[in-house]
């Protein structure tokens, strides 16, 4: 038998420095949650005709620099989607709001996952956020403060690694300065996913997909509008079902036009700005 003709049927690695991060908070932060999963449809139609005014007026926004406004808005009213469980029945809330989003990016030849961080959006206009959110995309990694944090910790060793996701899921103080993230976004409507239901690395996390045209009832007839599905994992420990139902329930409210409340600056100039 020709034992040399036989090819290998496994073969062995190690995980990519890039995929360290990821990995990680799945295999240590996320099966401390216990998730439940909702699921809605946002009508665009108001969000599609707000992001083209703002557009005629020199401001590019994007849905997910809506979304991330809209999100930290509806925090403000909701505590609990801002809260962590901690040990013996303990809980914390954040008082300062900060989105958490996950960012694309190639580090020598690797594909990488970074998780970007905008502070008080719910206070900047969606212009801001778009500003910053394209920051993420095209400066040097090195040159953000989140993605160069995340870059140094993936080159630690594993108990290292460990143990400073172990002491910040009980210590909040040291939970901030490592992620400050308040609730979470993941989204991957330009590889055609009609939406994605992500881990539950923090107690409010949402997904997205695409944008499509669906066919609607409206009264008594049937309407074609642009539709998005947005999943929203939350942490059952720290959040009821009916208060993350009615924390979704205000997303969906702001992003159908609620957002819509703009205020006319000098120059014709549309910003929209906290509410």
């Amino acid at each position: 038998m020709n034992h040399a003709a036989i090819s290998n049927p496994i073969s062995f690695g190690r995980i990519s420095r890039g995929r360290k991060i990821v990995v990680d908070l799945l295999t240590i932060i996320a099966p401390k949650a216990v998730p439940g999963f909702l699921v809605r449809e946002i009508d665009m139609t108001s969000a599609n005709k707000l992001m083209a005014r703002l557009r005629s007026h020199g401001t590019k926004v994007t849905v997910t620099a809506l979304l991330l406004k809209a999100i930290a808005v509806a925090q403000k009213s909701h505590p609990a989607s801002r809260s962590q469980l901690l040990p013996f029945g303990r809980v914390v809330t954040f008082e300062d709001i900060v989105a958490g989003f996950t960012v694309e990016r190639t580090v020598a030849d690797q594909q990488t996952v970074f998780f970007g961080e905008i502070a008080s959006p719910q206070t900047k206009t969606v212009g801001q956020i778009a500003k910053e959110l394209s920051q993420y995309a095209e400066n040097d990694f090195r040159t953000v403060a989140p993605m160069a944090l995340q870059n140094l910790y993936a080159g630690l060793p594993y108990p290292v690694r460990r143990i400073i996701l172990e002491v910040g899921a009980r210590l909040p103080t040291m939970r901030l300065k490592c992620q400050k993230a308040t609730f979470g976004l993941t989204t991957l409507g330009k590889y055609g996913v009609e939406t994605v239901l992500s881990p539950c690395l923090c107690t409010s996390t949402f997904g997205i997909g695409n944008i499509e045209e669906r066919p609607v009832v409206n009264g008594s007839k049937i309407e074609v509008r642009s539709m998005m599905t947005v999943s929203f994992n939350f942490n059952t420990r720290a959040m009821d079902a009916q208060v993350a139902a009615n924390f979704l329930q205000e997303v969906c409210y702001l992003m159908e036009g609620g957002l819509n409340e703009s205020v006319e600056a000098p120059k014709g100039l549309v910003c929209v700005g906290a509410i």
